[in-house]
C-alpha cells in the first residue's frame, strides 16, 4: 500500500479518507509460460481481469470507496513467465475510525485500514496521528 493522500478526518463522522496505491502479488502456475526471448512478462490491461482468479480482499471498515477511471482504470496487471502475478489499483477508501475525543482538541487519533480475504486478515495502522 502506498499512500498518496488523506484528504480528510472526520470527528464528527469518525472517519477518514485515503488516497492510495493497493499492490497484490501472488502466484497461479495456470498462468506460467515459455520464457521467450526478451520477453519474461506479459502487461495486460485491466479488462483481462475478469480472465483471472484474484484474491477476495477487502476492506472491512470501509464505509465507501472508489476505483479510479480518468481516462482510463488506474490498474495494471503483471504476469511474470513463472506464474507470478502483480496486480495495482488506485483506490481511494473512506474508512471508519473510532475516536476518542475526551481530550479534544487536544487527542491523539490511530486509525487503521483492515484488509481480509477468506484466507487472511491484516490490519493496516496509518502512522500519522490525527
Amino acid at each position: 500500500m502506498y499512500v498518496l493522500s488523506i484528504s480528510s478526518v472526520s470527528e464528527v463522522q469518525m472517519d477518514f479518507t485515503l488516497d492510495f496505491y493497493f499492490r497484490q502479488f501472488w502466484t497461479d502456475p495456470r498462468l506460467a509460460f515459455r520464457r521467450q526471448a526478451q520477453v519474461e512478462m506479459l502487461s495486460v490491461g485491466s479488462e483481462f481481469i475478469t480472465n483471472i482468479w484474484v484474491p477476495d480482499t477487502f476492506f472491512v471498515n470501509e464505509k465507501t470507496s472508489s476505483f479510479h477511471k480518468a481516462t482510463t482504470s488506474n490498474e495494471f496487471i503483471r504476469i511474470h513467465h513463472s506464474g507470478s502475478i502483480t496486480r495495482s489499483i488506485r483506490l481511494t477508501i473512506t474508512a471508519s475510525c473510532p475516536m476518542n475525543l475526551q481530550y479534544f482538541p487536544m487527542d491523539r487519533q490511530l486509525c487503521h485500514i483492515e484488509i481480509e480475504s477468506c484466507k487472511y486478515r491484516f490490519s493496516w495502522t496509518l502512522n500519522e496521528v490525527i
